[in-house]
């Protein structure tokens, strides 16, 4: 699990200032990280130094939940609270400074993955869907079946678990997958409206425009509504520069807005709270078919982020 981040860890077996003078930070026994870099890093990534120095610092551990979506390179939301591993075979479960030792189910595959051990791809996917909110679980899942997971595969490992633990979570998160949405935004996006009670959008509807083929995230066709979810990644990628991407996304939207009645537009901070994505959706015309759903505050609200951290949740994967 080798990663740009893992080059700044300091080895050290002391956590105070070291010969070099720098302020450092102890992440684990052993393991550190230079304070003012630590204190600027995003808290998602923050939780990926956290899980590199535990491979360091523990021997030879198995990762599980949202640490070994680290490893997979699944979406983490906020700062996960805590480090999750599996306990020895045969062992009880136990929480001790800042790790979680879960007991071992039966049946469950564990992979080593660039020298990591973690449970298999499918066993973090099912695991962290009975216990996350919907909004995430569905965006965790949706990621992972991009990966080849399959839906169908997920419901017979679930049948199969003699814990029910969660099982209705799970089943919830499964009956919302689409492998059609193409980023983790788009996922939580489909979700919060849905759970706004307003009408199911079509998914990455093309547009025949002046400028050529256009594709939008979300269509409303009987309204003539497109939406746009707006993760930073569709218009700052490596292969253009930063202006020429955003004028190319305005000439783009200036197309698309001839063909359709209106756009709109909305980022991480309007889904993570919904009245702000409920108001941009108002505010281009679109009406509620239904209630908006009363589990819809608990659909967004992760307890097992950091809190300060979800005020600004991001995802490291967008």
């Amino acid at each position: 699990m080798s990663s740009e981040q893992a080059k700044r860890l300091i080895f050290t077996d002391r956590h105070h200032r070291g010969a070099s003078g720098r302020r450092v930070v102890a992440i684990r026994r052993g393991v550190g990280a230079d304070a003012a870099w630590w204190r600027g890093m995003k808290p998602w990534d923050r939780y990926r130094l956290r899980v590199e120095a535990a491979a360091h610092a523990l021997r030879d551990p198995v990762f599980a939940l949202e640490s070994a979506a680290v490893v997979h390179r699944l979406p983490t939301f906020g700062e996960p609270v805590d480090l999750h591993v599996l306990a020895a075979e045969g062992s009880r479960g136990y929480r001790r400074g800042g790790i979680v030792r879960h007991m071992r189910r039966p049946g469950v595959a564990i992979v080593r993955v660039e020298g990591v051990l973690a449970t298999s791809l499918e066993d973090t996917v099912l695991d962290l869907i009975r216990v996350l909110p919907l909004v995430f679980a569905v965006a965790v899942l949706e990621a992972a079946l991009w990966r080849g997971v399959t839906v169908d595969g997920l419901r017979g490992m679930l049948d199969a678990h003699s814990d029910r633990r969660g099982r209705r979570r799970a089943q919830a998160a499964l009956d919302h997958a689409d492998g059609r949405s193409e980023s983790v935004l788009e996922s939580m996006s489909r979700v919060v409206i849905e759970l706004l009670g307003y009408p199911a959008p079509e998914l990455q509807v093309e547009f025949a425009t002046a400028s050529g083929q256009a594709r939008a995230d979300f269509f409303w066709r009987a309204e003539g509504v497109v939406g746009e979810a707006d993760g930073k990644s569709k218009y700052f990628g490596e292969a253009a520069g930063t202006d020429e991407v955003v004028h190319a996304e305005r000439r783009r939207e200036i197309a698309l807005r001839r063909v359709v009645r209106d756009i709109a537009r909305w980022e991480w901070a309007d889904v993570v709270d919904p009245a702000r994505l409920d108001a941009i959706l108002a505010a281009v015309g679109l009406e509620r078919v239904r209630p908006m759903d009363p589990h819809l505050a608990e659909a967004v609200t992760n307890p097992r982020s950091d809190a300060q951290s979800s005020r600004r949740l991001r995802v490291e994967h967008s």
